[in-house]
């Protein structure tokens, strides 16, 4: 199967990937969530006529005529609490208010405190007061039944916050994928290992911990040997949990051990592409299974597995919970230049935020090494265009959903 190139691999990721249905969630326990559905308002907020500070409640008209010259003198008649209902007498006069506290009649404005002059049990104005002032109004930020966040919105704790205050008490959330990692190698061993020469597995808690990094609980099972019956038991072992999508990583190039293909087509599977014009990243694979689970064949040398995941995994994920595709930021850097025979080049980069700001490429580029990602906080991905000029696109390294 013939490389295709990056741009083209995404569409089809996203071509392929189901949108995932949506599932009701507590508005407490909805932080990181994609809105699946629009939410409406069930109540008035605010949820009534309230103070906008302490002071003290008046009839406007009462202080038409205030000035320092005459002030206008009200007794205090009664006190309204936040969160207790208002005492008061029928006579004229002012209450004592607190900020969110009810407006009651006859009331219809407040007065700040440090505005007033106390003298006894009353207050002395000096200055006409507005009809109105200071008093929030009953459903002037939301009403009963209005349409408060849409479907695809990433929930905050803002937005749960202002959900919480129109009296939200659950949303209908885009599920979150569920995700299998997998990594492939006989000479794979987690934390200590035994023989001379085994090789730590770091693909595979790398990818697991993107995967928590994107909001999703993903499980990590053992790594499977290079052997195609191994790994078809270990592919049918992990769609026993009924995940939406799988991630392995190795076994996916053209080596007389890589049985990710094979296995593959063992158990009916759907091979979308098998190489990208890309590097870091060129043998992966995409594919989906029978029953629907998309399958990513990353590949093994651990800098080109991290890119591959941090673009066409996130790429699945985003379109599997309704998000439009990802969009980083040009930059202008001095980089390299030549024949390019490779298609899109993706390098390690630290991004300051200046001022000015900036983007510094890593001097080392290799797919195998890791020491330089501890300093490196993006990637810049370098495209050709038709009339063969390079455009550089730099990406955060921690994914984020923010924004649609």
């Amino acid at each position: 199967m013939n490389r295709i190139d990056f741009s083209a691999a995404l569409s089809c990721i996203e071509n392929v990937a189901p949108t995932m249905p949506v599932e009701p969630v507590a508005i407490d326990a909805a932080l990181g969530r994609i809105i699946g559905a629009g939410v409406v308002a069930q109540a008035d907020y605010p949820r009534f006529d309230c103070s906008a500070m302490d002071g003290f409640a008046i009839v406007a008209a009462d202080a038409a005529n205030a000035s320092l010259d005459r002030p206008v003198r009200l007794d205090l008649i009664g006190e309204s609490r936040a969160g207790a209902a208002a005492s008061l007498v029928s006579a004229p006069g002012a209450c004592a208010i607190s900020t969110g506290a009810p407006i009651v009649p006859p009331f219809d404005a407040v007065v700040a405190k440090e505005r007033v002059v106390r003298d006894g049990p009353a207050i002395l104005l000096t200055e006409p007061v507005g009809l109105g002032r200071n008093i929030r109004r009953r459903g002037e930020d939301a009403r009963q039944g209005d349409l408060v966040a849409v479907r695809g919105k990433l929930v905050t704790p803002e937005v749960i916050g202002a959900l919480c205050c129109f009296g939200v008490p659950e949303i209908d959330a885009i599920r979150l994928p569920r995700v299998v990692v997998l990594t492939t190698g006989d000479e794979l061993r987690r934390a200590r290992g035994e023989g001379e020469h085994f090789v730590h597995d770091s693909n595979g808690p790398m990818i697991t911990a993107m995967m928590r990094q994107a909001g999703l609980a993903p499980q990590l099972v053992t790594p499977a040997p290079d052997d195609r019956g191994a790994l078809v038991t270990s592919i049918e072992q992990a769609l026993a949990a009924a995940p939406d999508l799988i991630i392995s990583t190795g076994g996916v190039s053209v080596g007389d051990h890589d049985q990710v293909p094979a296995a593959l087509q063992a158990l009916g599977a759907t091979i979308h592409f098998r190489g990208v014009a890309m590097r870091p990243g060129k043998p992966v694979l995409f594919a989906s299974l029978p029953n629907g689970c998309l399958y990513f064949g990353l590949p093994g040398n651990p800098v080109a597995a991290a890119v591959s995941a941090r673009f066409f995994v996130i790429a699945a994920i985003r379109a599997m919970l309704g998000l439009q595709r990802e969009r980083g930021w040009a930059v202008a850097i001095d980089a390299p230049g030549g024949p390019d025979n490779v298609g899109t080049r993706i390098l390690k980069a630290r991004w300051h935020p200046g001022p000015p700001p900036a983007v510094t490429l890593a001097a080392d580029q290799r797919s195998h090494t890791m020491r330089p990602l501890l300093d490196c906080n993006s990637w810049v991905v370098r495209s050709i265009g038709p009339d063969g000029d390079a455009g550089w696109t730099c990406f955060a390294m921690t994914p984020s959903f923010a924004g649609g």
